[in-house]
């Protein structure tokens, strides 16, 4: 049971939102709650993210970004809407830049754990 919830909030539930990076952070706007994000406005500075990663979805056939965060403790998942991967592309991009300034580590530590439901209280 665990197993497929975790499955289903990482692959199935998508919440569109905004996201914006510069040199100051990292802000995401979600345009609107879930049961799992009932905060629609999250920033924070570089020293509190501790991962970026680019993966392969196998399931839609892109790329989305993982970036993982120390507090509050979780994981958000990025994938770019449909028609715009070269948006996604400079965001990538940038999310590189910034990773490489802050010395952000690229894998995410073994320790993290996924907690979609505490991710915004």
């Amino acid at each position: 049971m665990a197993t497929t919830l975790l499955w289903i909030t990482r692959t199935q539930i998508f919440v569109s939102g905004k996201v914006q990076i510069n040199e100051k952070g990292i802000r995401f706007k979600l345009k609107s709650t879930s049961f799992l994000y009932r905060r629609t406005n999250f920033f924070c500075h570089w020293d509190n993210v501790i991962g970026v990663t680019e993966m392969f979805d196998n399931h839609n056939g892109g790329y989305f970004y993982k970036v993982a965060f120390k507090n509050p403790n979780f994981v958000a998942y990025f994938s770019p809407l449909k028609k715009h991967e070269k948006d996604a592309e400079r965001f990538f991009t940038e999310l590189q830049f910034y990773k490489e300034s802050y010395n952000i580590p690229l894998q995410l530590p073994l320790n993290i754990k996924l907690k979609p439901s505490s991710s915004f209280d």
